[in-house]
């Protein structure tokens, strides 16, 4: 049986749009399929490390809203400090626009796309898949590529899905305008807020965009327990002066679908998930922009050894994520147990040794990694508690 196409990509986000253009490009028949039509909307913080920056390999100014070279931090409201850089810490972007850009770009290499169609599962018959489509039509094609988000149809299909209680959370997002403010400061438009301990295993959060903020919180389950995260939410704004709550038109929740064990499978066969839809988003800070397009560029890779030297791609997509993405990923979940079981623990060590975030941007920066960065806490943490680090302590950042 003939293929529709060489390979087949499920969503239109940062990694299904890298994976198609890398796909292309190398000289495969590429379709992307969204399920919406783009623009569309995304709820998402839109931040954009500088590691993700350099990762695409295009100038990405007409869709930057901002530049961040301040951080500041608070402690429920509280207590405040801040990071600053006379370089750019990160970028702002709109996902709407951001997304679109990409797939644009995708679009540039001769990858075809269909807006507005769902998938309704795919299934791996002999040497290709079969994709089924919402209007009961059929597509075949020689590899596929789940870039669906945290409610992979892909994934699902497959029965690639986390164990229950794995990777899961929720954010809240709103975005408002600055004509619906109250006198928001101008020092603040170049700074992102950060604040700990207001949101079980998370936090709240207020990014500046060009034409207001995007403001929200996200907190990860825990099994059996349930959290009023608009109830949080609403504590956060009316800690935040310049926003009324009666001006927060509309409040959009999503799923925060985190990394959870670095033995987590991400493919099966000729399918290969990428970003949300593999559970890559850092369990610390929520970054998944990066890492969407990251695996996006992976899995094409592996796609390409795959057609070269024969063999199924998901083994060398296994090794090149587990060399790539989960060895980082699995410390940043070992230190984001401890950052949210002794949250104010962690805050006070933050606060009282600003290298730390020296070293924390350098590991964004992709400059560093997260166990080193590790380490030094532990190093910290001990200093600050004179030597009294418990086996509790101890255990929870190295994962022990």
């Amino acid at each position: 049986m003939g293929f529709d196409y060489d390979v087949v990509v499920v969503g239109a986000g940062p990694g299904g749009s890298t994976a198609a253009r890398f796909c292309a490009q190398a000289g495969l028949k590429t379709l992307l399929i969204e399920r919406e039509k783009m623009p569309r909307y995304k709820a998402c913080g839109g931040c954009l490390s500088l590691k993700t920056v350099r990762l695409l390999d295009f100038d990405l100014s007409p869709v930057l809203e901002n530049t961040i070279c301040e951080v500041k931090f608070t402690y429920r409201m509280k207590d405040p400090f801040s990071f600053e850089s006379k370089e750019p810490m990160a970028f702002m972007v709109m996902r709407d626009r951001f997304d679109q850009f990409l797939a644009q770009k995708a679009l540039e290499r001769s990858v075809e796309i269909l807006e507005g169609v769902r998938v309704a599962g795919v299934e791996e018959k002999g040497k290709g898949v079969d994709v089924e489509l919402n209007q009961q039509e059929k597509l075949r094609c020689e590899y596929l590529i789940g870039a669906d988000g945290a409610e992979s149809i892909v994934a699902k299909s497959l029965s690639l899905l986390p164990p229950k209680g794995n990777g899961s959370g929720i954010g809240l997002e709103s975005v408002i305008p600055f004509e619906s403010t109250f006198d928001f400061p101008k020092e603040g438009l170049q700074h992102i807020h950060l604040d700990f301990g207001g949101v079980p295993n998370g936090y709240g959060w207020v990014f500046p965009k060009r034409e207001g903020l995007s403001v929200g919180i996200g907190g990860m389950f825990r099994d059996g327990v349930k959290m009023n995260l608009h109830q949080y939410f609403g504590a956060f704004l009316k800690g935040l002066s310049y926003i009324h709550e009666g001006e927060v038109r509309k409040v959009v929740g999503h799923l925060l679908s985190s990394f959870y064990d670095e033995g987590q499978r991400v493919s099966k066969g000729r399918v290969l998930l990428v970003g949300d839809a593999a559970h890559f988003m850092d369990p610390l800070m929520g970054e998944g922009i990066y890492y969407a397009v990251r695996s996006g560029i992976l899995a094409a890779e592996a796609i390409l050894q795959s057609k070269e030297r024969g063999g199924s791609p998901s083994v060398p997509y296994q090794k090149a994520v587990q060399d790539h993405i989960s060895e980082n990923l699995k410390w940043a979940l070992r230190f984001s147990r401890f950052a949210f079981r002794f949250s104010k623990l962690a805050y006070r060590t933050l606060k009282h040794y600003p290298e730390l975030g020296d070293f924390y941007l350098q590991v964004l920066e992709g400059k560093e990694s997260y166990q080193g960065f590790v380490t030094r806490v532990k190093e910290r943490v001990g200093n600050l508690l004179k030597g009294r680090l418990s086996d509790r302590i101890k255990g929870t950042i190295t994962g022990t």
